[in-house]
Parts: C-alpha cells; sequence; structure tokens
C-alpha cells in the first residue's frame, strides 16, 4: 500500500516543480494537506488489514481448541462407556459368587445335619468350661441339633419353604418357618438371612413394635450380617410408624455413616430428605 503513495506523492511533487513558477504558495500548501489526507487513508487501510489478520488467527485458535475439546469429550464418553460395562460385569460377577456361597453353606450344613443325626451331642444343651461359659463351636456341635425321628428337612428345604412362604405374603407361616430353621440350624451363613426375613415379615403385618425387636435381635447376634444396613433400614422405617421420628432419624443417620456406598445408605438419603431434613 505504500509503493501507490510513494508514486503518487512524486508525481504530484513534480508537477509542482513543473509548474512552480505558476503556483502559488496557498497551492503548495494545499497539496501538502491533501499529500497528509492520503497517508492517513492509506495507514488506517493498513491498521484495519492488521486486525482483520489477528481475527483470522483468533477464529483459527478458537477453532483448533474447540476441535480439541470435542474429541476429549468423545474421548471421555468412550471411557465411562468402559468403565459402566466392567462396572456391570463384576456385578454380575458378584451375584453369582454370592449365590454360590448360598449354596455351599447350605450344602455344608446339610453334611454337618447328617453328622450330627449320626453322632447326636446330649439333649441338655452345649458344654461349658469350669467358668460357666460355652466352650467354642466345633464341626460335630456347632451347627445342628436335631430332633426327635430322622425325618428332619434339610437347611435347604427348611429355609427354602419359609422363604416361598413370605414371597406369597404367608407372613404367619414364613415366621414360624425361618423360626423353625433358627431352632435346628442357629449357626449356618443364612442364620442370619432367617432372622431378617422374620423382621420382614412383622414389618409386612404392620407389627413394627415386634420388627423394631427382630432387627436388634439380627444386629445384636450378627453385627457383621450383610443384612445389618438392611435391618438398619427397615427399624427405622418401622420406628417411623410407631411415631418415634427422632429415633428414626437417628438409625436413617447411622445406616449412611455405617454404610455410605450401600443402596441402604441411599434410600435412607431419601427418606430424610422426604422429612425436610439436608444430608449433607
Amino acid at each position: 500500500m505504500k509503493a501507490p503513495l510513494t508514486l503518487t506523492a512524486a508525481a504530484l511533487a513534480s508537477a509542482v516543480l513543473a509548474g512552480a513558477a505558476c503556483v502559488s504558495s496557498g497551492d503548495i500548501e494545499g497539496l501538502h494537506r491533501h499529500i497528509n489526507d492520503v497517508e492517513k487513508q492509506v495507514q488506517a487501510v493498513e491498521r484495519k488489514s492488521s486486525s482483520k489478520e489477528e481475527v483470522a488467527k483468533v477464529n483459527t485458535s478458537v477453532s483448533q481448541q474447540t476441535t480439541q475439546l470435542l474429541k476429549s469429550n468423545a474421548d471421555m464418553g468412550v471411557k465411562l462407556n468402559e468403565l459402566t460395562t466392567k462396572m456391570e460385569q463384576l456385578e454380575a460377577k458378584l451375584e453369582d459368587t454370592n449365590r454360590r456361597l448360598s449354596q455351599l453353606s447350605q450344602q455344608i450344613a446339610e453334611t454337618q445335619g447328617e453328622l450330627a443325626r449320626m453322632r447326636p451331642g446330649p439333649a441338655s444343651g452345649p458344654a461349658s468350661t469350669p467358668s460357666g461359659s460355652p466352650h467354642a463351636l466345633t464341626a460335630d456341635t456347632a451347627i445342628v441339633r436335631p430332633g426327635p425321628g430322622s425325618g428332619q428337612p434339610s437347611p435347604s428345604d427348611l429355609y427354602d419353604t419359609a422363604y416361598g412362604d413370605y414371597t406369597k405374603g404367608r407372613y404367619a407361616l414364613a415366621i414360624q418357618g425361618f423360626q423353625d430353621y433358627l431352632k435346628a440350624y442357629p449357626n449356618t451363613d443364612l442364620s442370619d438371612d432367617a432372622q431378617y426375613w422374620i423382621g420382614e415379615s412383622r414389618y409386612a403385618q404392620k407389627n413394627f413394635r415386634e420388627a423394631v425387636a427382630d432387627f436388634d435381635k439380627l444386629l445384636k447376634d450378627w453385627p457383621k450380617s450383610n443384612k445389618a444396613a438392611a435391618a438398619l433400614l427397615k427399624k427405622a422405617y418401622a420406628l417411623s410408624e410407631l411415631n418415634q421420628k427422632a429415633e428414626s432419624v437417628v438409625q436413617l443417620q447411622y445406616v449412611i455413616h455405617e454404610y455410605p456406598t450401600s443402596e441402604e445408605a441411599r434410600q435412607a438419603k431419601s427418606r430424610l430428605k422426604s422429612m425436610g431434613i439436608d444430608t449433607r
């Protein structure tokens, strides 16, 4: 853009020199002003051109950053899907493992029941140490004290029958069945489950005070039970039904504190929120 200006100025200067004899000083000053105006216009054009280049650079940079951000989001989406798939696979494996452990527990209980039938222990109760405390339970004495006769149901039969009654809404029969299971098999891996379903059956019957007592028994006798969180939650619900709101809130908060990542903790937070209590 400078070259045209230079040529114009030179041409004008030549014209001035050629006609110096006939041009007044006022004309020369006017010519200088015109040249200055032309230079200012050229500089303005140059500035505009520079601004356009800067805008173009900024647009290019924004476009590149947007592309990179979209790519990063896409990569994160793929990783999230992969993690979700792995979690689902792990949950399926865990469920299968729990099922196998339950089956193994029932098989062990059945085997120990057969051993106890062949070598029945004394009918007066567990032996005691000289200090009066019970002896440690052994494979021969811990699990089963069979009832009279040889037709006692197996652990799986007793438990499955009672659970079937519960699922069909026959709560009185379910309670009796689970109580029979606990009398015959008080120390299997399913004994705490049986106690839990007794509490659930009482709750379903709206016998909330008895349900609280049943859940308390589970928490006392099997503090490490896999049903402990569920028992605490349902105990809180039962207390709420008994209009013991403060005690219910304490139990719900305890569930969240002791089992923060459990489904029961999520339900406890939801229940507290419905009661207008902030769980943060």
